[in-house]
């Protein structure tokens, strides 16, 4: 039962803009001179500060080792950027946070990652993007429930 002309489209599509927003924040912060790894663990703690983030959920969701996003992790607090606090539900865990919202880079990835939504989303009516945003939630619920 095929409701798609091909199913693998939808892989391509996501695959895609993953890429070019990876490229696009590095263009976008060249000046900070961070790693890529840095990019992806920070840009990731600035999309989601209002969660409690580990650095073993950055690993999972970014699909990145886990000893990749801790060297990213110590860079990152060599240059106070992000710091810990105490997880008191795993004591092995700490949550990463954002040291301070107002600083340099994260006003930058902030700004980068405003300009890379209104360049995806351009030319797209209000209805179009409520419905996206409907059924790829649908989505991310069923992905959840897929035993693997």
């Amino acid at each position: 039962m095929s409701f798609y002309k091909e199913e693998s489209n939808i892989f391509y599509i996501y695959f895609q803009i993953i890429k070019k927003y990876k490229k696009y924040m590095e263009e976008s912060l060249l000046e900070f001179e961070l790693t890529p790894a840095e990019i992806d663990v920070l840009t990731f703690l600035i999309n989601n500060m209002d969660k409690d983030i580990t650095a073993s959920e950055i690993s999972m969701n970014r699909g990145i080792s886990k000893g990749l996003v801790s060297r990213a992790v110590n860079l990152l607090k060599d240059k106070n950027l992000i710091g810990t606090e105490e997880n008191l539900e795993d004591g092995r865990s700490v949550y990463l946070k954002i040291i301070n919202e107002e600083d340099d880079v994260v006003k930058k990835v902030k700004e980068a990652n405003e300009g890379f939504k209104n360049q995806l989303i351009k030319g797209m009516a209000l209805e179009d993007l409520d419905l996206f945003v409907k059924v790829n939630n649908k989505m991310l619920n069923n992905v959840k429930d897929i035993e693997i």
